[in-house]
């Protein structure tokens, strides 16, 4: 603690002790972090920002010499939430919501042991930890489209006609899609870091802090829609030579790099200098004659803090525990129902991406009058663990990576049946790939209930956990080819379909949760 006050040197060695027996304790959220960082290049800088806020709290040496540590009881009852929310974190599976609750209890251990005055002098080193966690990939298909209309739109002003199908852009010279990489969320996230910790020692009034902070995000959207028009473009008036291969990634970091430039070189201008130093600093002193507080009053926040850490997990392991003692059923059947009958599925069929299912279904059914086939796909999940559940970034209809599949339109699409009063949330997706169109329609199902919403499946499964009854949830995806661009009538097709499939299929996910009393 070289450069701190001997008064603040104990405070700042117990938070430091406390941080790292958070990181032992929850060892399997810093774990899946760091394999992120080291695996995915977007979060990459995430290992540094740990040692750029110690950092950061080091620059703060001499403000804090004008502050006396205390123990701050608010910060308990922050402790106590992260605690609550790592819980619900861990039982939905839901590994962002455990790091950003993970990180909250490092930043309330720290706060509970240097008080509330400390705490608001030392708020953005602590807070600046939050950009540790690597966030965002729900921001990659509206990112996407983004990109895919703002090159859309730039192509046809300058001329060239372009025809766009969702994410694929056709020209004359040839064939463009707009995939993961092209959404530009690494260049958002890098961005965004830069420019949190440029705002913090650059300006000092808030209304630079936050008109920086916007255009730390405005900026690097707006310029990935330009990158993807500029490469395009590139492509097309070569005649597809350049801007196709590894040079694409060439050109798009070197126009990144440069409008990051001028990002901050502009910001440079209107830099403010720090703030002045009071010229007769007010220290916080105990009063004269007060008794000095006891040893307990000191360790009292220190034992409700280990055990706010501990009761979570132990709960936790007690839920895992009564719901992997019940067995699952190894296989899902359904009967075709009248006038129905089972198809072959076609060799070149498509299937949602869906992986690491307990149970996975998948049958092709028809009708007589001569209707193209509809293919049920489900997905059953249990048990689930960070690596099998259900809701995650790669489970979907169709993988950003997909070159051959993608999405065109997704909309809300209800489902009545007859008798019933609340409709099914269905979701209706147009899907392509070069030679075929398909409709599909997909809903999930979770403790009894049919949910469209991915937020919605964490937030029942952690429910159906909490009271015992498992965690066995899954996806019904139905799915038809679009003859003769007749969108109307393979909706037709679907419909009957699931009017005729839906009780069975209901039924048997009933009888798949062994916890859920039948």
């Amino acid at each position: 603690m070289s450069g701190f006050s001997p008064a603040w040197q104990r405070p700042l060695a117990t938070s430091a002790a406390m941080a790292l027996l958070l990181l032992l304790w929850f060892h399997p959220v810093v774990r899946f972090t760091v394999q992120t960082w080291l695996g995915n290049e977007t979060y990459l800088h995430g290992g540094l920002i740990p040692f750029l806020s110690l950092w950061l709290i080091w620059r703060e040496r001499e403000a804090l010499k004008n502050i006396s540590p205390s123990v701050s009881r608010l910060a308990l009852v922050g402790f106590a939430l992260c605690a609550l929310a790592w819980e619900l974190g861990k039982v939905s599976n839901a590994m962002v919501i455990q790091q950003f609750s993970l990180v909250g209890m490092i930043v309330c251990a720290t706060w509970s042991q240097i008080g509330n005055a400390a705490f608001r002098q030392l708020l953005f080193p602590l807070l600046f930890l939050f950009l540790a966690v690597p966030f965002g990939e729900s921001l990659i298909p509206p990112l996407m489209d983004f990109t895919a209309d703002f090159a859309t739109v730039a192509i046809r002003l300058t001329g060239i006609p372009v025809y766009r199908e969702g994410n694929f852009l056709t020209l004359p010279t040839g064939n463009w899609s707009v995939v993961e990489a092209c959404s530009g969320l690494r260049y958002l996230i890098a961005s965004l870091t830069l420019g949190v910790l440029f705002a913090h020692l650059a300006y000092r009034h808030w209304p630079r802090k936050l008109l920086f902070l916007l255009a730390s995000l405005v900026v690097p959207v707006a310029a990935n829609g330009v990158r993807a028009y500029l490469i395009i473009l590139i492509g097309h008036l070569s005649g597809m030579r350049l801007a196709v291969g590894v040079d694409h990634l060439i050109y798009g970091w070197l126009f990144f790099g440069l409008v990051m430039f001028l990002l901050f070189w502009i910001g440079s201008f209107f830099r403010e200098g720090p703030a002045p130093t009071p010229s007769h600093p007010e220290i916080s002193l105990p009063l004269e004659g007060a008794a000095a507080p006891r040893p307990g009053v000191k360790l009292a926040p220190l034992g409700l803090l280990v055990l706010l850490a501990v009761l979570p997990r132990w709960h936790v392991n007690h839920l895992e525990h009564l719901s992997q003692s019940s067995a699952v059923p190894a296989s899902l059947a359904l009967t075709a129902p009248s006038p129905w009958s089972s198809a072959p599925l076609d060799s070149d069929h498509w299937t949602a991406h869906y992986t690491e299912a307990r149970i996975k279904l998948e049958e092709a059914y028809v009708r007589p009058g001569g209707q193209p086939p509809v293919t049920a796909f489900i997905a059953y999940y249990h048990h689930q663990t960070q690596g099998t559940s259900l809701i995650t970034s790669g489970n979907t209809l169709v993988i950003p990576q997909d070159h051959h599949w993608g999405k065109i339109h997704e909309s809300a699409h209800p489902l009545s049946f007859p008798g019933q009063v609340t409709p099914l949330p269905f979701t209706e997706t147009l899907i392509r790939s070069e030679n075929q169109h398909r409709l599909a329609w997909h809903c999930y199902w979770v403790d009894g209930r049919w949910v469209s919403s991915p937020y919605a499946v964490k937030a029942w499964e952690a429910w159906s956990v909490l009271k015992g009854q498992g965690d066995g949830a899954a996806v019904v995806v139905f799915s038809t080819p679009i003859l003769l661009d007749d969108t109307a009538q393979a909706r037709q097709n679907l419909q009957a379909f699931s009017q005729a499939m839906i009780p069975d299929v209901q039924q048997a996910l009933e009888h798949l949760n062994p916890s859920r009393p039948q």
